[in-house]
Order: C-alpha cells, then sequence, then structure tokens
C-alpha cells in the first residue's frame, strides 16, 4: 500500500511538475527560515545551562534601597557566601569573583605585544568547584595556588602564543587599580577551553585573588567580611543540592544579613537569589553586566511569532494550490471510487502526497540553512557552525514541525477530494463548490494578512532604529575614533600626544571625555548640583567631563551663550548645561547664563566639591541610551578623574590610514601602554544590540516571506488563468479589450487584497505601537506607511500575476476556444 502511495505520487508530481516545484520550494524557504530562528530561540533559551548541574547554580545578588532610589544588583557583600555555606546545608558550595572595571593590559615582554581585555576576573581557588572548567593546558588542581598564577583562555593564547602551551611562561599585567598601572609579572598555570558565546561571562584571563591580598586588607578592613556597609562586593555564585528551597534560604538568611547591619533607614539592603539560567532575560541586572549578556524574552516570542508566520504563509501555498487544482484530478478520483477505493484511502493516497512534499522540502530547506548560516550570524550576531544544526532539540523540532506541516496542509485537499461524488465528477459537473473557493480566498486574505504585517513592523523597526541613529552623538559616531586612556595612561601625557597628532591638518578635532554614549553597565555619571543663588537644592543631574574641543567634536548645538575658548584659563572652572537643565530650573536661559554652581558627586566629602559659571547652553542630546529620557547635564572642560576615552575626528574615505598614524604616535608617547580602539557607532550599534538585532532579523524574514507569497500567487494565477481560457477566449470574440481582460483577471485578488488591509491595519498599529513604547522617544505610526506597505504588496501582485494573465490574455480567440 505504502509502496504504491509512494509510487502514484511520484507520478502526480512528475506530470504536475510546475506545481510540485512551487509547493517544495515555498515549503522548503519555510522550513528553513522556521529552522534560522529555532536556532536562535534555543541559542538564547540555554544561556549559562553548559555548567555542571546549572540547574542548581544560582546568582547571588542584592536588592538595595539608598536614598528611597531602589535596585537590583548582582553583586553580594564578600561576607555573604560563606555565610551561607555554613548556615545552610543546601548550599553545598559557592564562590565569588571580583571584576574591577576598566580594561586590564596583558604584556608579553618578549613578543612586545600588548593585548588589551575587561573579561578578566579575579576568582577563588573554588571557581573551578562551581563553574565549567575544561582546561586545554595545566592542571586544574593546582592552577589557582600560586597568588601571581594566571589562567588564560584558548584564544587568548592563541593571540600571544599560537599553537604552543604557554603554562610556565611570564604574562604581565597592568590595571589602574589592582596594580596602580604597573606592570606585574604573573606566571600562565593553565590554558582554559573558551566559553560557549551563550554564557553570562567570557573569561579571558582568571587570575587568583591572592594577588589582591594587600588591597582587599588595606586601612584595616577585609573584603572578606564585609556584610554591606563597606568595601568587597563580588560576583556571587551558589551551587546548592537539588530540590533546594530558595524563597526559604533567602527569607532566613536576610535575617542573618539584617542582624549584621546597622539600622540605617537610607540604606537598605536585602539578599536576592536567582537560578543562573534566568540572569540572561532579567532585566533588573542590566546595570550589572553588558548589555550582550542581557536580552529580551520578548525577543523570542516575536521570532517565534515571526516563524510561524512564515510557515503559516508556505502551507497556505500548499493548500491554496492544491484546492485550486481539485477539478484536475476530480474524474481520476471517480474512476478510483468506482473501482472500490475507500475514502480512506484516498485519504491516504493525499496525505502520502504532502508528506513526501514536505519531506522532500525539508531536505532543500536544510541545504538553504547551511547556505545560510553564514549570512544569517551577521545578521543574528551569533557565531553559529554546522555542529549547531546536528542539536537533538533542532532536530526533533525540524522532523516535527515538517510532519506538522505536511499533515496540516494536506489534510484539507485530502478531505476535499475525498469526499467528491463518483457520479457528480464523472458527468464532468464543477468539483469543489463554494466551499473550496470560499476556503482558498480566505487563506489568500490570510496570507495578504501576514505579509502587511511583517512589511509594516520591518518598516517601523528601520524607521526607529534610524531616528536613534540620528542623535548629534551618534552622527558624528562613524568618524570618531575612541581610544582607550582610562587606567593605562598617564593624563600628563595628553596635551604632548594631542599637539603630536594635530600636527595632521587632517587631525584637528582631538579630545579627552567619558566614554560615550553612557550605558548602563558603566557606572554613574549622577552628580550634585547645587545653585547658591536660587536656594540650597541639590539637583541630582549628569556630568559629561572633557576638554575645550569636546563640543566640537561631538557637533554640540549652542543655543545661547558662548562655548569653551581654547586655552582660556578662566574657562577651566565653566560649565555648559543643556536645555533640559535650564527647563529644571524653570529659569530663563538669561537669567541662568553667569549663574555660579557646585558640582560633587552624591554623598562625596566636600573636599571634592568644585564650583564653577554657567557660559552657554547647549541642544538635549541623548547621552545615554534612548531608553531613557534626556536628564539635566551639566558640561565641563576639565577630565574626568577616572572615565576617559581619547576621541579624533578622522576624514572620511581615510579612515585605516589615519588610524595608523595615530597607533604609531600613540606608542610613541606612550611606550608600553596598550593601543585599544574602536568607533563610536561600534558603541551605539553595542548598546541598541538587542534592537538592530531584531530590525535586521525581521527584515530577512519578511523577505523570505514575501517571496514565498510571490510564490504561491504565481501559482495560482497560473492556474485561475488556465480555468478561465475559455472565457477569455469569449470575451475577446465579443470585443473585449486587453485592459478589460486584465481588470477582469486582477480583480478577485485586489478585492481580497482590500479585505486583508482592513485586517492588517488595526493588528500592525496595535503591535508596533506595544513594542515603541520600550523607547522614551520614538517615531510615529503615520498612515504613510501602512500605505507605502499595501501599495507595495498590490505591485507584488501584479508583478506575479501578469505574468501568466497577459499570457492568457494575448493568447488567440480561436486557439482559446478550441482548448480542453
Amino acid at each position: 500500500m505504502l509502496k504504491n502511495y509512494f509510487l502514484i505520487a511520484l507520478r502526480t508530481f512528475r506530470k504536475q511538475r510546475g506545481f510540485t516545484f512551487l509547493n517544495i520550494m515555498g515549503l522548503a524557504i519555510g522550513l528553513a527560515s522556521v529552522m534560522l530562528i529555532y536556532l536562535f530561540i534555543i541559542d538564547e533559551q540555554g544561556f549559562d545551562q553548559f555548567h555542571p548541574d546549572s540547574d542548581q547554580l544560582y546568582i547571588l545578588g542584592s536588592k538595595n534601597k539608598m536614598n528611597g532610589k531602589e535596585y537590583s544588583s548582582a553583586y553580594a557583600p564578600g561576607a555573604w557566601v560563606n555565610a551561607l555555606k555554613s548556615q545552610f546545608p543546601e548550599v553545598k558550595g559557592g564562590t565569588h569573583l571580583i571584576s574591577l572595571g576598566y580594561p586590564a593590559s596583558f604584556r608579553d615582554r618578549q613578543k612586545d605585544k600588548i593585548l588589551l581585555s575587561e573579561n578578566v576576573f579575579w576568582v577563588m581557588s573554588d571557581f573551578k568547584e562551581v563553574f565549567y572548567f575544561p582546561l586545554k593546558y595545566g592542571n586544574p588542581e593546582t592552577v589557582f595556588f600560586k597568588p601571581n598564577g594566571i589562567v588564560i583562555s584558548e584564544s587568548i593564547a592563541e593571540q600571544f602564543y599560537g599553537s604552543q602551551d604557554p603554562v610556565g611562561k611570564t604574562l604581565e599585567l597592568s590595571h589602574i587599580y589592582a596594580t596602580d598601572n604597573k606592570y606585574v609579572p604573573l606566571t600562565i598555570t593553565g590554558v582554559l577551553k573558551d566559553y560557549p558565546a551563550n554564557s553570562h561571562i567570557q573569561p579571558d584571563y582568571l587570575v587568583s585573588m591572592g594577588m589582591l591580598r594587600n588591597m582587599m586588607t588595606s586601612n584595616g578592613q577585609n573584603w572578606q567580611d564585609n556584610w554591606g556597609q563597606g568595601s568587597g562586593w563580588f560576583l556571587s555564585y551558589l551551587h546548592t543540592t537539588p530540590g533546594a528551597d530558595i524563597s526559604r534560604i533567602v527569607k532566613a538568611f536576610n535575617r542573618t544579613v539584617q542582624s549584621n547591619l546597622p539600622k540605617d533607614l537610607n540604606r537598605i539592603i536585602h539578599p536576592m537569589i536567582m537560578p543562573l539560567k534566568d540572569v540572561h532575560f532579567t532585566e533588573e541586572l542590566r546595570s550589572s553586566y553588558n548589555n550582550s549578556r542581557i536580552g529580551d524574552k520578548k525577543y523570542l516570542y516575536i521570532f517565534a511569532c515571526t516563524a510561524l508566520l512564515v510557515i503559516v504563509i508556505a502551507s497556505i501555498n500548499y493548500m491554496n494550490l492544491a484546492t485550486a487544482r481539485a477539478l484536475r484530478r476530480s474524474k481520476e478520483i471517480g474512476l478510483r471510487k468506482v473501482l472500490g477505493s475507500r475514502r480512506a484511502q484516498l485519504v491516504g493516497q493525499f496525505l502520502s502526497e504532502s508528506l513526501i512534499t514536505a519531506f522532500i522540502a525539508m531536505v532543500i530547506g536544510i541545504l538553504l540553512v547551511v547556505l545560510l548560516l553564514p549570512a544569517f550570524n551577521h545578521v543574528s550576531g551569533k557565531h553559529f557552525s554546522l555542529a549547531h544544526l546536528v542539536q537533538v532539540k533542532l532536530i526533533a523540532f525540524t522532523f516535527g514541525t515538517t510532519l506538522l506541516v505536511g499533515l496540516l496542509s494536506g489534510s484539507y485537499p485530502a478531505l476535499f477530494l475525498s469526499g467528491l461524488m463518483p457520479l457528480t465528477v464523472l458527468k464532468n459537473a464543477k468539483a469543489g463548490g463554494r466551499g473550496s473557493d470560499k476556503l482558498r480566498k480566505g487563506l489568500i486574505i490570510m496570507q495578504y494578512t501576514i505579509t502587511i504585517l511583517l512589511i509594516v513592523s520591518t518598516a517601523i523597526m528601520i524607521r526607529q532604529m534610524n531616528f536613534i541613529h540620528q542623535s548629534a552623538l551618534s552622527l558624528s559616531g562613524d568618524q570618531l575614533l575612541s581610544v582607550r586612556w582610562s587606567g593605562m595612561a598617564s593624563l600628563n601625557k595628553y596635551l604632548a600626544l594631542k599637539q603630536r597628532i594635530q600636527e595632521d591638518p587632517e587631525l584637528d578635532v582631538v579630545t579627552l571625555a567619558n566614554h560615550l554614549p553612557n550605558q548602563d553597565y558603566f557606572g554613574s555619571m549622577d552628580y550634585d548640583v547645587v545653585f547658591p543663588e536660587v536656594g540650597n537644592e541639590a539637583h541630582l543631574w549628569g556630568q559629561m567631563s572633557g576638554d575645550y574641543d569636546l563640543p566640537k567634536a561631538f557637533n554640540l548645538q549652542l543655543v545661547a551663550g558662548r562655548t569653551f575658548k581654547i586655552g582660556s584659563a578662566a574657562d577651566s572652572s565653566t560649565y555648559l548645561l543643556n536645555e533640559s537643565a535650564v527647563k529644571s530650573l524653570g529659569l530663563p536661559m538669561e537669567k541662568v547664563l553667569g549663574m555660579r554652581l557646585t558640582i560633587n558627586r552624591p554623598g562625596a566629602s566636600d573636599s571634592t566639591r568644585r564650583e564653577g559659571t554657567v557660559i552657554g547652553i547647549v541642544r538635549d542630546f541623548p547621552y545615554r541610551s534612548i531608553h531613557h529620557a534626556i536628564s539635566p547635564l551639566a558640561i565641563s572642560c576639565r577630565p574626568d578623574p577616572e572615565d576617559r576615552i581619547l576621541y579624533v575626528k578622522l576624514p572620511v574615505g581615510k579612515f585605516q590610514e589615519k588610524t595608523a598614524q595615530i597607533e604609531a604616535k600613540w606608542k610613541q608617547e606612550l611606550p608600553g601602554v596598550g593601543f585599544g580602539h574602536w568607533f563610536m557607532s561600534e558603541e551605539f550599534g553595542r548598546m541598541y544590540e538587542g534592537e538592530n538585532r531584531m530590525s535586521a532579523m525581521f527584515k530577512s524574514f519578511s523577505i523570505l516571506s514575501i517571496l514565498i507569497a510571490c510564490l504561491g500567487l504565481f501559482g495560482l494565477s497560473s492556474y485561475l488563468a488556465e480555468q478561465r481560457t475559455k472565457e477569455i477566449g469569449i470575451r475577446k470574440t465579443l470585443g473585449a479589450s486587453l485592459l478589460q481582460i486584465l481588470r477582469l483577471l486582477f480583480t478577485p485578488f485586489f478585492r481580497l487584497l482590500g479585505v486583508a488591509c482592513l485586517i492588517a491595519i488595526p493588528l500592525g498599529w496595535f503591535a508596533m505601537n506595544r513594542w515603541l513604547q520600550d523607547f522614551i522617544y520614538r517615531v510615529d505610526i503615520d498612515a504613510f506607511i501602512f500605505l507605502t506597505s499595501i501599495l507595495l504588496v498590490a505591485l507584488l501582485t501584479v508583478f506575479v500575476v501578469s505574468y501568466e494573465t497577459l499570457r492568457a490574455a494575448l493568447v488567440n480567440p480561436v486557439k482559446s476556444l478550441r482548448s480542453e
């Protein structure tokens, strides 16, 4: 029986080659799209699940309330981990590690090579007992015994030493806090295999915490004894027994924490324990980790819905074409029934054809995935290899989706065709009736609706991302070379280096300023600003620090007053304010100009307070993520004591050449200091990585869905034109013009498109309005986007349907009337 089904299916495919090709290619593209999207979802959901006992690993963080402001942090005081291990038997292990912020310089003196990295962690010896720790070289039992020992990742080892075993070699470390900017020799004790990309920490260097002993015990303190009031906050992790009652542990441990802290209503700290596998989707920890380490679960739902819509469009194609061509096979069905075929056998025949089509499409879809994988990696920001395609989850999902698509796509045609009455079809009566025609129209409406939704969503996402990148900082980002200064280069070398760079007349704009745009995990730029002339109220504002060329480098637009005068010693104590700062004061600009102010870090001593005068007002610009409202800002021409990046504006078309020149001068003025550089536009890309990725992926899959829809429309128009061959011949004989014939054939499609528009417009507006709520500043959803999307779909319909329609309309009426 199965062999017979298979043979008949092959004969049918051979007889209807065009129909079969369109079905298989539509389903193949749809299945390839679904596989790629699911591959992305698997990777996102699998964050931090490669560790042994990952379901029993937790982050120990803290919930903090300080001066009325509440926030959550992935950092915990140093005393907490050991206290939990001793107090609760369910906590069978734990460790903490330090990430000191700012990049460290690593130098191999013999090779005269320096690498910079922010992925540096000072760890305890029990790190290897909690986390995945596969060593390529070295003894895992002893790698952290030496206080000057260091474990490097496989990729770092390759950059320094190629394929050699580097264990025992010396690598020098310099860091603003850990070594006071001096190079300290460390001994390489191991090489760690690279962590998967879906890990919230990417350890390039693991340094024994023993080397920080002096810093951790200075001034009569011990970071390991901190309960939350002093120095010593760590990234902390717990390893529990299976089934541990975390909520009970948190409640009980909170009592212990409070008993070890003085009562302070302005500073309240509570422990927080959350599963390690949930960290990637925990928005409240965004300020604790790099943006790329924190994802957004709603995007997974959006991508899953996109996959569903794409595969639905592909399935609709099959059902449309199968029901449309029912008349072609109606006599075959009638003869089969007369000869004794049961309905179940006919259903089996048609479902087998559908399943064979689906599984052939799956094979082609897998080949498409292999071909498209590099492009998909570029769009998604992932690093998938062919090995990722053989995951059990992906294989099972692909097989299950193919089976479901095959059954659902073929179900209606199978049930519809097998239900035709033998006498009716053998008398050459019209097979299908109104039922199949209504279904076909309904499916086309659904297909049009989905296509319009995808186009509208993509257009709004692209417009919003373009709007984000139109800020004053972003517009200059492609030309601004950012060079890491903080923690490595001495500030007294800055003016000498700036002068050397400006010897080139094409590099006249050089400044030193904060790391911009300011991302959530960089640390606060907030300061208390007081205007004595209007009271002693402290305004919590942002402060941007740089030098005299800062406004010119960042294209800041002056609204009132003046900007800094280069070389003016008096201007070293002057400030620019943004428009939001003036609005916050509630005073006219002319009143604010010339006012005195004092500025200091919240809670800092009076010795660090600075005074100054307001000399100018600049137009508002987003110096932080556009997810934040533009807040009041004071701009100083004195560089920040710690947060410093060198910015050089490069001429268009000479980026590589000028960067090489700057690096050469850097090495001359700052020997032994690593040259870490990037373009500011890259920082904006990292800031909006999730949104950019979503926009790019949506655009790609929208194009694929449009292609699938076009294949279906082409096949359906071909069939409908063929069905009306005689009607067209009669109309032409009676004097109908070509335009009238074309209108006759196009009208059904445009009517269905009109109905689809009535459904797609409110759905599209609602969905994109919800997405835009995540942005403080956002584009408007106007009618132009919807009209353009509908026009595009209409033009695609005309283009796709025209070939077969024109061919049918131009056929000689005599030939049309002779056709059977």
